[in-house]
């Protein structure tokens, strides 16, 4: 009897779940607000040389006199160098006649939208442009790190533990990084905040799987999207309210206090207790749920059933550790034709997803506030459809429909771009949330997907080596986007989205050689997946479902 069966008789999804649950939730929503908010922090506002020998520059133009030196020290439609006057004759309108150009240390940004960001106190702009990617790629390859770190962390000393370790890093690394006076000060911290950010939405995602009963765990795992996705819209509304980078992150980073006096309330998962051989203490949790949902559990279960859970826990660890690596991802030709395209799959929904969002000020037309706060709130009917249709329609149907409807929406972006006048932008912005819509819906799917292409012996390592392929992703996302906004005009808004895509096109039709998993049961053990092949092909119609469907 395995923990599973305990929770049937505990409740499968009853009052103490859902209070521990919807805590538990409420970390998703931060560790959204965390993933996002670079896009307001390292926003590039409108920017110009500052005039030499003019102390008071402003970015706007303050009297004549302003704008008579404006003029005659910086070229029009250059930010990036000012004009050497010497000796020179000026035009009708005192342009310098025969003045040479000479580039700038100093910079003037327009503070209409943002009072401040990274990019405007550290002078990132110019030939400093690309270190605002640099940036957000250390934060994602923090993510990449501590997915590693901490996943072993998770597991050592129990996912709770490392939750609120995770959390409080978290809390002294976002206050000072606000206070951080420097561009490398701001990336190191970021790469770190990364790394610690690893251990607050796995941690708890996986507490909130291992206390909820298996004919649950769909739709609880769909809900969490629709808590990350409120995060991400509540950065807008921040960022709108809040136009200083420093206090923005300290809005963010300051609730995490609250989230301390929650400790009480959110249990260690019962299962790695009796993994790890704390009966006692897995005995209290599965009491106090009992107690909580008004539900009884036998006396034999606490007697019996959890010490025989250790064992067969242990015999099983066991046979993953002699049978279950990580090689064995690619030794049978049909799983490692598997993991290839799942591991594209990752790549490509990532990349597109945070692509996207590192787009929205790159689209040309309406507020950076409305255009993510709609890129957020897109991703709430991608979810909810996800939900009503993936137990319906399958897994593979329902994420390709996804990938095409986010990669079709993208190229038809490029089109809009390409031949639609300035007064019909709305229609680049709609396709973009479109776009968006699509590849939410494909982040649900394609855990749940992962999970079922590959065998109970290397499904974990076919899930941890995916979704370190979306962090390579991620980390990607922010230099595609950023190289569009450097070109300026209708082809730097229009390659990001050309690329995103292509790529998540091509992952769409890579779903075709893939099998569907509703309602199949896939191998258990390695031995089973050598033999994959030769148990397919027993007869012409089992093929055809189980390795071309």
């Amino acid at each position: 009897m395995k923990f599973d069966d305990v929770l049937k008789h505990v409740g499968e999804f009853g009052l103490y779940q859902k209070r521990v649950y919807f805590l538990l939730c409420l970390f998703s929503v931060f560790h959204a607000m965390r993933m996002v908010v670079l896009v307001f922090l390292q926003n590039t506002p409108s920017f110009r040389c500052a005039i030499p020998d003019y102390p008071n520059d402003t970015y706007e133009v303050t009297s004549v006199d302003h704008e008579l030196k404006l003029n005659r020290s910086i070229p029009p439609g250059d930010f990036c160098h000012i004009l050497v006057t010497s000796n020179s004759t000026f035009d009708e309108n005192n342009r310098p006649m025969n003045a040479s150009l000479a580039k700038c240390n100093r910079w003037v940004f327009d503070t209409s939208v943002f009072t401040s960001t990274i990019a405007s106190q550290f002078s990132l702009v110019c030939d400093d442009t690309t270190k605002i990617s640099h940036s957000a790629m250390s934060f994602y390859g923090g993510l990449l790190i501590g997915t590693f770190i901490l996943g072993f962390l998770s597991d050592l000393i129990g996912r709770k533990l490392c939750l609120y370790i995770s959390l409080t890093f978290l809390l002294l690394l976002g206050v000072g990084q606000s206070f951080a006076d420097s561009y490398i000060a701001f990336a190191i911290l970021n790469f770190f905040v990364g790394v610690a950010l690893t251990g607050i939405f796995p941690s708890a995602y996986v507490i909130g799987i291992e206390i909820v009963g298996p004919s649950k765990r769909t739709n609880t795992g769909m809900i969490t999207q629709l808590f990350f996705s409120t995060g991400v819209v509540s950065v807008a509304g921040l960022a709108y309210l809040i136009r200083s980078w420093q206090y923005l992150l300290l809005a963010i980073t300051a609730p995490l206090v609250l989230f301390f006096t929650m400790w009480c309330f959110i249990p260690e998962s019962p299962r790695w207790q009796i993994q790890k051989g704390h009966y006692s203490k897995a005995r209290e949790t599965v009491l106090t749920a009992a107690k909580v949902n008004k539900t009884s559990v036998p006396q034999w279960i606490l007697d019996v059933v959890m010490p025989l859970e250790k064992k067969d826990d242990k015999s099983l660890d066991e046979e993953n550790v002699q049978k279950g690596k990580f090689i064995d991802l690619f030794k049978s030709k049909t799983i490692c034709k598997r993991t290839l395209i799942s591991f594209f799959l990752w790549f490509a929904i990532a990349i597109t997803f945070y692509g996207l969002i590192f787009n929205t000020t790159n689209l040309g037309s309406g507020s950076i506030f409305l255009n993510f706060f709609l890129s957020g709130l897109v991703e709430f009917p991608a979810h909810i459809l996800t939900l009503l249709t993936i137990d319906k329609l399958g897994r593979k149907r329902v994420l390709f429909g996804m990938m095409m409807t986010s990669g079709l929406a993208c190229l038809g972006c490029v089109l809009s771009i390409m031949l639609t006048a300035e007064e019909h932008q709305w229609l680049t912005v709609t396709l973009a949330m479109i776009g968006k819509f699509g590849a939410a819906g494909c982040y649900g799917c394609m855990y749940m997907y992962t999970a079922e292409l590959f065998p109970t012996v290397i499904r974990n390592s076919a899930l941890g080596a995916g979704t370190s392929c979306a962090r390579l992703g991620a980390m990607f996302a922010p230099y595609v986007a950023l190289e569009g906004a450097k070109s300026g005009g209708t082809l730097g808004q229009g390659v990001p989205l050309l690329v995103f895509g292509c790529l998540i096109v091509f992952g769409g039709a890579l779903l075709c050689f893939m099998p569907e998993t509703l309602n199949k049961k896939l191998p258990e053990t390695v031995t089973d997946i050598k033999n994959f092949s030769n148990l397919s092909k027993t007869t012409e119609e089992e093929e055809k479902i189980e390795l071309n469907s």
